[in-house]
């Protein structure tokens, strides 16, 4: 899971900076999967020993998902919540707060990414982290997903609810975004390369982009 790495543009990447604060909560915590999708995050977290509510907006995708892992019998809890948005799905969680919500790969894909920060932030233990990433919206890729995002609106193609990217921030506007949100950004990397992400885009945009036109 993005905990600890992942693969991308045929390289593995692997990282330290959520595995060693992750290891430091006791079994039992409760935990968010914000945005959830393939609940791979959800999985690692309960296999580690969290409770995990993971919050998406497909449910039949969401069950589809979760049938396809072998959970760990340990006394774990995992509840699966659905909604029409991601902000419905914060709305059904109730009074529960967490001791760490994860945000993986999901800010890019909202209007407004700090508004549903400040949404997050009351379900958020008072020692609580959040951990969070998010594309450099500075890269060949994502000038490409701006591109097709726009050319899908003139030509009225159909985008389903969370496929583009709505947000195409450097590091820096994202490190302002999460502050500006009211929070304290304890630690921060970036960690897939620029050198990776050139040299995936000039082979692969132009076929993409073309298939789409």
């Amino acid at each position: 899971s993005k905990i600890e790495g992942c693969n991308t543009r045929g390289i593995e990447y692997r990282w330290s900076i959520f595995s060693e604060v992750v290891g430091t909560f006791p079994v039992g915590s409760n935990a968010l999967d914000f945005g959830a999708g393939s609940l791979r995050e959800s999985y690692d977290l309960a296999m580690r020993g969290f409770n995990v509510t993971s919050v998406d907006i497909d449910s039949e995708l969401m069950s589809a998902y979760k049938s396809g892992y072998d959970w760990p019998a340990n006394g774990t809890l995992h509840r699966l919540i659905a909604a029409s948005d991601l902000i419905e799905g914060l709305s059904k969680i109730g009074g529960q707060r967490f001791a760490l919500v994860t945000c993986f790969d999901v800010l890019e894909h909202l209007e407004d990414p700090a508004a549903v920060l400040r949404l997050i932030e009351p379900y958020i233990a008072d020692d609580g982290n959040i951990f969070i990433t998010v594309p450099n919206g500075r890269t060949l890729f994502e000038l490409a997903f701006r591109m097709d995002l726009l050319l899908a609106r003139a030509t009225k193609r159909y985008m389903r609810l969370g496929e583009p990217h709505l947000q195409r921030n450097s590091p820096e506007k994202w490190k302002q975004i999460i502050l500006d949100a009211g929070y304290d950004v304890l630690q921060n990397d970036m960690e897939i390369g620029f050198l990776a992400n050139t040299v995936a885009a000039l082979v692969q945009l132009p076929l993409t982009l073309c298939g789409r036109i």
